[in-house]
C-alpha cells in the first residue's frame, strides 16, 4: 500500500514538473490589400519565433521587399510563391501585445498590425 502512494507521488511530480516546463504559443495574423502576416511565438525556458510574410496582392509578385516588425528588420527576396519566411528569434510579444509589421516595396508601403488569433 505504502508503495502505490508513492508510486502515485512520483507520478504526479513528474506530471506537474512536465506542465510547469511547458510554454506558452502565441499566433500573431493580420492582412493588408498586399500582404498577409503570420506570426507564431514560443515562450517557455527559451524563446523561439517563426513565420511568414506573403504578397496577395493582384500585381505581379516584387522581387525584393523591405520589412521591419518586433526589433527585427530586413531586405529580402520573396520566393516564386511571393512568401519569405520570417528568421527564428526571440520577442518580449505577450499575448495582448500588437505587433506593427511595416513593408515597402515598389515604392509603395503598407502597415499591418498583428493581433493573437
Amino acid at each position: 500500500m505504502n508503495s502505490k502512494r508513492i508510486r502515485f507521488f512520483i507520478i504526479f511530480l513528474i506530471f506537474s514538473l512536465l506542465s510547469a516546463c511547458a510554454g506558452e504559443t502565441f499566433i500573431f495574423s493580420g492582412e493588408s490589400d498586399n500582404w498577409s502576416v503570420h506570426y507564431e511565438v514560443e515562450k517557455g525556458d527559451s524563446c523561439r519565433t517563426s513565420g511568414a510574410i506573403k504578397f496577395i496582392g493582384n500585381d505581379h509578385i516584387p522581387k525584393k521587399i523591405e520589412y521591419s516588425y518586433d526589433k527585427a528588420s530586413g531586405d529580402v527576396s520573396l520566393d516564386e510563391h511571393g512568401v519569405f519566411m520570417l528568421p527564428n528569434g526571440c520577442t518580449h510579444a505577450t499575448e495582448n501585445s500588437e505587433i506593427e509589421v511595416i513593408i515597402k516595396w515598389d515604392n509603395q508601403s503598407e502597415t499591418i498590425n498583428l493581433t493573437v488569433k
